[in-house]
């Protein structure tokens, strides 16, 4: 459950820093807005094949996201790549 937490909080951070709203990472993704809102929560698991959605609508790898999900759990900041 913490991992699933993790990885929501690193969505939500990389999502702010591409100044996109929920709803907008959603759409780009092709994912319900609620179901991102439960992602982002980390009360739902993600398949493989949404997380790669969600970096492609963050325009990030899907190794960047990796990393930043391991920087939350460690508390350590970590700036995307733009």
């Amino acid at each position: 459950m913490q991992r699933r937490r993790d990885l929501g909080q690193a969505i939500v951070q990389l999502r702010k820093e591409h100044d996109l709203s929920q709803e907008r990472l959603a759409l780009e993704a092709g994912i319900d807005r609620s179901y991102m809102g439960r992602i982002e929560r980390g009360e739902r698991s993600v398949s493989y094949d949404k997380l790669w959605a969600v970096c492609d609508a963050l325009h990030i790898s899907l190794a960047e996201l990796i990393l930043k999900a391991e920087s939350v759990r460690r508390g350590v900041k970590i700036e995307s790549r733009d």
